[in-house]
């Protein structure tokens, strides 16, 4: 099977699927559309007997995060109905009863890196940068990264990545274990599809049970809750306004605390 669509590509090999996302002139950068689109597919997937394993990448760049210019339009209950939307469809690869592999390729950042959290197992490229720099336009991460960071890398790195904003290469993501493994760039999905070909041939009903017992052992759900309630506060800042034309004009912010 190999499907095209307006941002995302299937292609299907056996029991494995690969969803790319499929804007590389934007660095594959999340909006509405896109998480609608990717929602879809995965709802299509879970109910295909025939997929046993999904790899998730991006054509060029895993993804940039979220659309820039869509976030400076929001007041704080279309961010909120934002946040739930991301929220939905990241719960969705979490708790999915089948593996999904993060195949990180150049940037992950913001909600980049946060579908890469979502995901089961990471393998990156070596030139993949992960970072939730949402700090630096007055907001938090808003698709689970206040809670999923901190259960991969623990507390203490999680706060430094989240409260500097600062970016980090494969080979540091791959010490603080926010990757499973770190590949050459060329291998990245032939890496990705060996690991899918390993999960494949287990009892597809014992990864699922396994898969579940771990999530349960970590459960999130008040954590996640929070989030989408903190982020849309944030777009009632003045900060965040600041941060988001400081983005777009290439400058520096200045920040109030208000």
């Amino acid at each position: 099977m190999n499907t095209k669509n307006n941002h995302i590509k299937i292609e299907k090999e056996k029991e494995i699927v690969t969803i790319t996302l499929n804007r590389p002139e934007v660095r594959n950068i999340l909006d509405s559309e896109m998480i609608f689109e990717l929602g879809n597919h995965l709802d299509e997937l879970e109910n295909d007997e025939g997929t046993r394993v999904l790899i998730i990448t991006g054509k060029d760049n895993f993804c940039a995060g979220a659309n820039i210019k869509e976030l400076m339009e929001k007041h704080p209950v279309e961010a909120e109905t934002f946040s739930r939307l991301g929220h939905k469809v990241f719960n969705q690869i979490e708790n999915m009863g089948k593996p999904v592999i993060a195949a990180v390729n150049g940037y992950a950042l913001g909600g980049g890196c946060e579908l890469a959290l979502a995901c089961d197992i990471r393998i990156a490229a070596e030139n993949a940068k992960f970072g939730q720099p949402e700090i630096n336009l007055g907001l938090i991460p808003g698709f689970g990264g206040t809670q999923r960071l901190a259960r991969l890398v623990g507390i203490g790195k999680a706060k430094e990545l989240i409260m500097t904003g600062r970016m980090i290469d494969a080979k540091e993501a791959e010490a603080i274990g926010l990757v499973n493994q770190v590949v050459k760039g060329e291998e990245l999905l032939e890496k990705a599809k060996e690991m899918a070909q390993v999960l494949a041939q287990k009892s597809s009903l014992v990864l699922r049970i396994a898969k579940n017992l771990i999530n349960k052992n970590h459960d999130i759900s008040k954590g996640l809750e929070m989030e989408i309630m903190d982020f849309s506060v944030c777009f009632a800042s003045e900060d965040h306004l600041e941060g988001i034309k400081a983005f777009l004009e290439k400058r520096k912010p200045g920040f109030r605390g208000r």
